[in-house]
């Protein structure tokens, strides 16, 4: 029997409408999926690093208008601080004879083939019938020199203060034939060693310096200085006033600047054809520190020549202690940067700590901003976030930057509207 076709209708419009609400419910939940999907995704998405903005423009410089150490005219000279560099330099780079200042690279080239320790005084070298004669020889010829005799017996520490205190060139050319067998292949291993260290204007003819073909430089100098100052027995010899030698007994120091104005050494030199030449340390005290002082004076062709340079020596290291200063350059607190945030939020940056410098009245500082990379909010309040480094010449210091406020992440709004 057949159905009601009034009911059979119906039933297919209660059909239609429940599949029109499974399709709108399915439409809406994917349409919730998908809101949820796109919501997720803006909020997951990374946020731009944050940008940093160095405000900073110039540089700082220490109180006190220019200034130079006092340079004798005519000379080649340099001055240079420990920890700073070189002050001050004029005349180039012409090749001067250095007379017995070459003695401080012979000096050197005797301790590293024969290394002593302090207080040690070495192997002990006999005097022989040629030396005698060397030392007579030199002698008729007005040679800087000391007595010696047939069968002596100096110490390699002795013969190094005799070569050093009194510049005895007689007994340096006995180092160097003790050393290398000759003088000739002691003066190659000298020029070897300069080349070794880079010394590209010095060459030299004798370990004496009494040839006039030994030359170098006041920058050359004050380099080989540096390194033979780093060995402690050179650095005993040369600030000795005076030293007794078994033989010639109490001699004395040709640098008679020394315990005068905190010259403790180095070496003085004089040839007829290169005037006088003198590198000198000096040690400065400021605050709590010591500095080094090292300079060189070469080619003063001034009368006297060795009392002269040396007093030019004096008056440079005063002019450095009057206007060398210990001073702070940068602040706590100082305002270097600004980090900036895509979304408009912004903090400084400033100095954790202040910054002291070893300088000169004038001198003008330099400075670096190093921001840390991929800076991302939010960025706490004290984080650090890079790093300032102010110098002058090899001085310098390190301080740590900051954020001087909490710089915020994104807001919800934001993250949800950006593109």
């Amino acid at each position: 029997m057949r159905g009601d076709p009034y009911l059979y209708r119906g039933g297919r419009r209660h059909e239609r409408r429940r599949h029109a609400a499974r399709y709108l419910l399915v439409s809406l939940v994917a349409l919730v999926v998908v809101a949820g999907v796109l919501v997720g995704v803006q909020l997951l998405r990374s946020v731009p690093p944050v940008s940093a903005v160095v405000v900073r423009r110039a540089s700082p410089a220490f109180a006190g208008g220019p200034w130079s150490p006092a340079l004798p005219a005519g000379t080649e000279s340099v001055v240079t601080i420990g920890g700073v560099g070189t002050l001050a330099s004029q005349g180039g780079s012409s090749e001067i004879p250095i007379a017995s200042v070459a003695k401080v690279m012979s000096a050197l080239v005797v301790l590293r083939d024969h290394p002593l320790r302090p207080g040690q005084p070495g192997p002990a070298i006999t005097v022989t019938p040629a030396d005698v004669a060397t030392y007579r020889s030199e002698l008729a010829a007005q040679d800087s020199v000391v007595a010696v005799q047939v069968g002596e017996r100096l110490s390699e520490l002795d013969a190094l203060k005799a070569a050093l205190v009194p510049s005895a060139d007689n007994v340096i050319e006995m180092l160097a034939r003790w050393d290398a067998g000759s003088t000739a292949a002691f003066v190659a291993k000298m020029n070897a060693e300069a080349r070794q260290l880079g010394l590209a204007h010095t060459h030299y003819a004798g370990p004496s310096g009494v040839d006039p073909a030994t030359v170098s430089t006041a920058a050359d100098q004050v380099r080989l200085a540096r390194i033979a100052l780093g060995n402690p027995v050179f650095a005993s010899i040369v600030a000795r006033a005076q030293v007794v030698l078994p033989v010639a007994g109490l001699q004395y120091n040709v640098d008679a600047d020394l315990g005068r104005d905190g010259i403790v050494g180095v070496k003085t030199g004089w040839v007829p054809q290169g005037g006088a030449s003198f590198v000198f340390a000096a040690n400065h005290r400021l605050g709590r520190r010591t500095v080094r002082v090292l300079g060189a004076i070469v080619g003063d062709s001034s009368v006297p020549a060795i009392p002269t340079v040396l007093s030019a020596a004096r008056r440079a290291v005063r002019s450095v202690d009057a206007g060398l200063v210990e001073q702070q350059v940068v602040g706590a607190g100082t305002r270097v940067a600004t980090l900036d945030a895509a979304y408009g939020a912004a903090v400084p940056v400033v100095t954790a700590s202040g910054a002291t410098l070893l300088g000169w009245r004038g001198a003008r500082v330099a400075e670096t901003v190093e921001l840390l990379h991929d800076l991302h909010a939010p960025v706490a309040r004290g984080a650090r976030v890079g790093t300032l480094t102010v110098s002058l010449g090899s001085e310098r210091a390190s301080v740590a930057l900051v954020a001087a406020g909490r710089l915020a992440g994104p807001t919800l709004g934001w993250r949800l509207t950006r593109l």
